[in-house]
């Protein structure tokens, strides 16, 4: 213990500067040669460091408190000041996680309602991107052939032009036709006319709202029957396949080419095709044929934010409706024909196809 106490001693002689440098020579080699010495006067060092270390923070904080007390600012002890820190952070942290929470719930209520603008914007964009064809006749000048035709032939509609106008073809050659229900609804008179100015009084003898179809009947005594070069096509089509149409966007029959780009219609109906083919309002009920000349949909409308893209109920659907018609008002067998028109260029097919295409005039 006593060898200890000397050494300690010496020691610190050694780091205090206290030896001689005769003295301080043989420690060095001591130290050198002896590791634990070193050791010890590596720890004894540390130490001393430790303590003025730690005399140096207390003279600053006895400094500081004589300040304060200048000032009469209250004095903190080490203990009140690392209370008060652990305070601080405390409210910070509640602040933090206060935010945060009000901005979670801020991002939550926007993100909410974003989701629903645009759930009601884009279906208010779906609704406006289908659209109906059908004419609006008050607003169109007639040309100066129709004017002629009222006055010379006594087959005529009224000399109003009507409400609304659309597009229908036979069925039957005695007289029956379909063109799309929201072509005649609401009306308190039909007249369907050929492409002669030829114009005959017609009802509405059935209809589906579902898919937009109506059928008419003439009921005109003047009205001859005659055989259809056609059929109504039951089998669906592929994409790409070649379809035209013919209808009365104007006061004369005029002539649309395209294809089938969808086996769906408008939001995915099963019972319509999309085809890309141009439409205009008077379109509407025109007959949609294959490059065979049968009959493979009905047009119906078209999409407003694109140009070219227009809905058909599909023949399958329009040929299921007429068998659930209502027996005293079904096509009678013997009126439906087999297709004439395949084998024939498109020019001679559009000549046989023209007096069975109507133009619809509605008055109401």
């Amino acid at each position: 213990m006593k060898d200890d106490m000397i050494l300690l001693h010496e020691i610190e002689r050694y780091l205090t500067g206290e030896m001689s440098q005769a003295e301080s020579i043989a420690f060095d080699e001591l130290r050198r040669t002896n590791p634990l010495i070193d050791q010890q006067v590596a720890e004894h060092r540390l130490l001393l460091d430790q303590l003025e270390s730690y005399g140096q923070r207390k003279s600053l904080q006895l400094k500081m408190n004589r300040i304060h007390e200048k000032l009469n600012i209250p004095v903190l002890t080490e203990q009140a000041e690392a209370e008060n820190q652990k305070a601080k952070r405390l409210k910070i942290r509640r602040r933090t996680i206060t935010n945060l929470a009000a901005a979670a719930c801020i991002a939550l209520v926007t993100s909410l309602s974003t989701i629903a603008v645009m759930q009601h914007d884009a279906k208010r964009k779906s609704t406006a991107q289908y659209e109906d064809v059908r004419r609006v006749l008050n607003n169109i000048q007639r040309s100066q052939n129709a004017l002629i035709n009222d006055i010379n032939n006594k087959k005529r509609a009224p000399l109003n032009p009507g409400t609304y106008g659309g597009t229908g073809f036979a069925v039957s050659g005695n007289g029956y036709i379909v063109t799309n229900y929201h072509v005649v609804a609401g009306a308190d008179s039909v007249y369907v006319q050929n492409n002669k100015g030829e114009a005959y009084k017609a009802v509405n003898i059935f209809e589906d709202i579902s898919s937009d179809l109506a059928v008419l009947k003439i009921a005109d005594s003047t009205f001859k029957s005659q055989p259809l070069p056609y059929s109504l096509k039951s089998q669906g089509l592929k994409l790409g396949e070649e379809v035209f149409t013919m209808g009365y966007p104007r006061d004369e029959i005029v002539y649309g080419k395209g294809y089938i780009s969808a086996k769906t219609g408008f939001n995915g109906d099963t019972t319509a095709y999309q085809v890309s083919i141009p439409v205009n309002p008077g379109n509407s009920g025109a007959p949609l044929l294959d490059s065979r000349g049968d009959i493979v949909g009905i047009v119906t409308g078209k999409q407003t934010t694109s140009d070219g893209i227009a809905f058909a109920v599909k023949s399958a659907h329009l040929k299921r409706l007429l068998e659930e018609m209502p027996k005293d008002k079904q096509i009678k067998k013997d009126q439906l024909h087999k297709n004439h028109l395949d084998g024939l260029n498109r020019v001679d097919q559009i000549k046989k196809l023209e007096d069975f295409v109507y133009m619809i005039k509605v008055y109401n």
